[in-house]
């Protein structure tokens, strides 16, 4: 079924092994184009808060399904980086993916993540990617990793609104998702797409299980938004007025006590951070681990040992 995919990656014939590619999915029903315009139109101070209100419980209604089957995900970001964004509002969608994220066990045998930034054709370029065939880094590949050096060491660059582009470079990574993984696409952008229509490949994930969550911020196309956006369309298209309300949405909908996951072993060096003018913060008898729930470097008592881990913080059971 996916290698059929494939025909998209490169612009693709209309014919690949006798296959036609599926043509846009229809909407389940009518859509009120007056009622989308009138989400995105310039609201009153009074109404903008209930909107993100309402909008932030339907998110995080769809976040905690999502959050049920993180044993076996695919997340892949779509991340808008075009000059209209500006290197601030960036960041902001930068923030939205980190607080996403916060609860989901990032790790090669959990969830994975891909993260695609795109602006001009030339610019689409997949920031992180944990999902195609293991790298040398795969060890590293892990929430710590992404959270605390990859995200952070993404620069703002501009350009136009290639959608279709960031659709067609995540399709050939979910090439590589793995059998009975959950598929799952979330577009960040703030403007037209620009250089050929995005939903016909869109539709095509979709059909193929992925599913698609599109957020629309100040002058996004409200119609190629929510005909790419899978099915309730009201749970997986958001249309907000600007960068703070989808700030606020971010708050509202991400905001989960973190439990405290498992840990992967890692170099000592990573944890000497936790201490002052030290390289070995962990006692002897601990370990620098990454939590894959938290995204934090820890330093692990070893079994048979409890305390905070940090010099002289570990006490043998028998010691007591």
């Amino acid at each position: 079924m996916w290698p059929l995919l494939a025909v998209y990656l490169w612009g693709g014939a209309s014919l690949v092994w006798g296959w036609t590619p599926p043509q846009p999915l229809s909407l389940s029903r009518p859509v009120d184009l007056s009622s989308l315009a009138a989400r995105s139109a310039s609201p009153s101070p009074a109404t903008t808060e209930g909107k993100v209100e309402k909008l932030g419980r339907a998110f995080k209604r769809q976040v905690r399904r999502l959050r049920e089957r993180s044993g076996r995900l695919e997340l892949v970001f779509l991340v808008d980086e075009s000059s209209s964004v500006g290197q601030a509002n960036f960041r902001s969608e930068l923030r939205f993916v980190k607080k996403l994220l916060s609860d989901f066990p990032v790790v090669p045998t959990a969830t994975r993540v891909a993260l695609v930034t795109f602006s001009s054709k030339n610019n689409v370029v997949p920031r992180v990617d944990y999902i195609s065939p293991a790298t040398a880094r795969a060890r590293q590949q892990h929430k710590c990793a992404l959270l605390g050096r990859e995200i952070p060491a993404i620069g703002y660059r501009g350009g136009g609104t290639y959608t279709k582009g960031a659709f067609q470079q995540a399709a050939q990574i979910l090439l590589h998702s793995r059998a009975n993984a959950s598929k799952v696409i979330l577009l960040i952008t703030d403007g037209y797409s620009n250089g050929g229509d995005p939903r016909p490949i869109a539709a095509s994930l979709r059909e193929f299980g992925v599913e698609i969550f599109t957020f629309g911020i100040w002058q996004g196309n409200i119609r190629e938004l929510n005909d790419m956006a899978s099915h309730p369309k009201e749970e997986h298209c958001y249309l907000l007025h600007s960068f703070a309300e989808f700030e606020a949405l971010a708050r509202r909908a991400l905001h989960e006590d973190l439990p405290s996951g498992s840990y992967i072993q890692e170099d000592i060096s990573y944890c000497s951070y936790l201490c002052e003018g030290s390289e070995s913060c962990c006692d002897i008898m601990a370990s620098c681990k990454c939590g894959t729930h938290t995204g934090q470097f820890e330093c692990i008592c070893e079994k048979g040992y409890y305390g905070k881990g940090l010099q002289h913080e570990c006490t043998g059971w028998l010691a007591i």
